[in-house]
């Protein structure tokens, strides 16, 4: 992602020099007729940057022709922070009366090195427009800040919309039926163990459904009367950190826990007793990759010590490694979803529910939802992205791609399929999307939050009046949550956006 050309950014720097030239350079002589210049030449460029930002993926000349665009939009940034600077620094100086006759030259040299630099960024827009003409781009008349229309965006919180799952049933009985079942008792595939704490194990490959299986389960009316209140979710990725693992745990009990993650683990262990002595819980710990046995042990020990009879830890895992490490008392080894299945998920994220379907289109849904190999991740981000397609030609494009041909690798396969639907997202929400990268893994963060971070980076620009750019950054973040891969801690947030 790093690598793609950021085609909204590109436009507002330009078009903010443009402004720049015009309000405050434009008396020295010559540089108002280069800014004119400057932003006829862009606006040439802008008509065809939807079709550049389209045919990069694959032509890896449209892909050097937009990076040339961006390192000279990139440099008039640049020329843009330097200007901006100076005129903060002049008007600080008048309010303190220090800005006199003299001082009033000190901005000329800045002022004729910006003009001059104006020449040069002209000049090679000039050269990058002149190359455009090789390419035979459609010019795209479009509104620039017309976005797709989206339906509601899908549940992202801890919880699930059960009617959104398909193929899973079974699953979930089964694992229910474990976590409910006395200390000791058997079941398919379970061993006896003299431990008050069983561990239950989802594997599965990536995008087969385990943190959604977990999910099914944790909601479930039986699971929840069978633990109570004391049932804890915790996403645990690649970093087994212990103390904040515990950390986590301790804050989903109290959410009025004041101590830290950095507290010392004797500290963390002694709460852990107070809360949980004598009481049946229910830990899950989402997403765990790591291998080392003694961490582990480390980790469950409290909750083996403290906890009581009944108690049970699910954990979910695509490496086999992991379920051997902890000692599961269950491996419930996750499969793909059968072609009926597949076809059921597609058609419940590409068609809108109640409209009817065009038969065509249903057919070649069927291909798809095929070709996704029983995968649902796959099958949820190509059926939310063909729901924007409305012609046969659009979908044909998609069921007879390249990426399918990648034998029997499903994994890879599945990551093909993720970036195309993120080259398929309109530049601008793709930007943002991008910018979101400089977050670790499971990092939480509120949607204002984001929205305000969009703002300050200038992503969200205003096209009509009365709109605000606080509704284009939740309408970006809509789009962006149709992607099954993409989660928002904002829609688990309180109004506030914490």
């Amino acid at each position: 992602m790093a690598e793609e050309i950021l085609v909204g950014g590109v436009e507002e720097i330009v078009k903010r020099l443009v402004s720049l030239g015009i309000d405050e350079i434009g008396l020295l002589r010559g540089v108002k007729e280069d800014v004119e210049k400057l932003q006829t030449i862009f606006t040439h460029i802008q008509l065809v940057l939807q079709d550049a930002d389209k045919r990069q993926v694959g032509d890896e000349r449209v892909k050097l022709w937009l990076q040339k665009l961006k390192e000279a939009a990139y440099d008039a940034e640049d020329i843009l922070a330097e200007f901006a600077f100076d005129g903060l620094r002049r008007q600080v100086l008048a309010k303190t009366k220090v800005l006199n006759f003299f001082s009033c030259f000190a901005s000329l040299p800045l002022k004729f090195k910006t003009a001059h630099s104006i020449q040069n960024i002209t000049k090679r827009l000039k050269d990058i427009n002149e190359e455009k003409v090789s390419f035979g781009f459609n010019i795209d008349n479009t509104p620039e800040n017309v976005i797709p229309n989206v339906d509601a965006a899908r549940e992202t919180t801890s919880l699930v919309n059960e009617s959104e799952v398909f193929g899973r049933e079974t699953d979930k009985v089964k694992i229910v039926d474990m976590l409910i079942s006395d200390p000791g008792s058997s079941s398919a595939g379970a061993t006896t163990t003299t431990t008050t704490l069983s561990i239950v194990t989802i594997l599965g490959l990536g995008g087969l459904g385990k943190t959604t299986l977990a999910q099914l389960v944790f909601n479930d009316a039986t699971v929840k009367k069978h633990f109570g209140s004391m049932m804890i979710w915790v996403c645990v990725s690649e970093d087994l950190a212990i103390t904040t693992i515990w950390f986590k745990i301790l804050k989903e009990i109290d959410s009025c826990f004041t101590q830290s993650e950095s507290s010392s683990k004797q500290e963390l262990q002694k709460k852990l007793e107070k809360e949980l002595s004598g009481k049946k819980f229910l830990v899950v710990l989402d997403d765990c990759w790591h291998k080392d046995l003694h961490k582990w042990e480390e980790l469950i020990l409290p909750l083996k010590v403290y906890g009581a009879a009944g108690s049970k830890v699910v954990v979910t895992t695509r490496e086999e490694n992991v379920a051997s490490t902890i000692g599961s008392s269950y491996t419930h080894d996750l499969q793909l979803l059968s072609d009926d299945q597949c076809l059921r998920l597609f058609e419940s994220k590409a068609f809108v529910q109640g409209e009817t379907k065009n038969s065509n289109l249903v057919k070649i849904g069927e291909a798809i939802a095929k070709k996704c190999r029983g995968v649902p991740l796959a099958v949820k981000v190509l059926g939310g992205l063909m729901r924007s397609k409305k012609t046969e030609q659009e979908w044909l494009v998609i069921r007879d791609g390249e990426f399918w041909e990648l034998g029997g690798d499903v994994q890879k396969q599945v990551i093909e399929i993720l970036k195309l639907s993120y080259n398929n997202l309109p530049p601008k929400v793709r930007q943002c999307f991008s910018y979101c990268s400089i977050f670790p893994k499971d990092y939480k963060i509120g949607k204002n939050e984001v929205i305000r971070l969009w703002m300050a980076q200038g992503f969200l620009q205003i096209s009509k009046e009365g709109e605000l750019m606080e509704d284009i950054g939740e309408e970006f973040i809509r789009i962006l949550c149709r992607i099954s891969f993409f989660q928002f801690a904002a829609e688990r947030e309180t109004d506030e956006g914490t």
